[in-house]
């Protein structure tokens, strides 16, 4: 179990639609560490009052101002919540950076930053037992417009015995 969990806007989506908070706060030793970056482009979207308000009423949720991120973050050009995730994950040793965003993920992994997408937040979940099925919470993810090709879906599920 992470320290804690640095959430970026679309994994935070994405679980909000498939009812994951829960499971998403349970996975973290500390409470789970929202960028105001982050907020501001979950705002932005169609559910982002919503999912602010459930994410306010959880006290396993905390929002971190934004920090001039190192220039080695910066030239990736990444979307501003990817760049406050990663620079908060370096700020904060143990820390995971919660990224579905391919780029962003490479320039966490160059840093040696600790790095999962929402995939890998299911798969913990089902390890932890905090679900009963990564296949029926991923067809979900699907459905709700989550890209994963085939063969990741297949190896994933293998992973976890399904």
């Amino acid at each position: 179990m992470p320290d804690r969990l640095i959430v970026n806007a679309s994994p935070l989506i994405f679980l909000w639609r498939v009812d994951g908070l829960g499971w998403l706060t349970a996975l973290s030793r500390n409470k789970v560490l929202l960028p105001k970056a982050v907020v501001s482009e979950v705002l932005s979207g169609p559910d982002g009052d919503t999912i602010m308000y459930t994410v306010k009423r959880n006290d396993q949720f905390t929002v971190a101002d934004d920090a001039m991120p190192p220039a080695f973050i910066s030239a990736w050009d990444l979307g501003a919540g990817e760049t406050q995730v990663l620079a908060s994950s370096l700020r904060r040793p143990g820390s995971v950076a919660v990224l579905d965003d391919k780029a962003g993920r490479r320039c966490g992994l160059s840093l040696g930053i600790a790095v999962v997408g929402t995939l890998g937040l299911v798969l913990a979940a089902k390890r932890r037992g905090l679900i009963s099925s990564a296949r029926l919470t991923i067809e979900q993810l699907r459905r709700e417009g989550l890209y994963l090709t085939p063969s990741l879906v297949k190896d994933a599920l293998e992973e976890v015995g399904e």
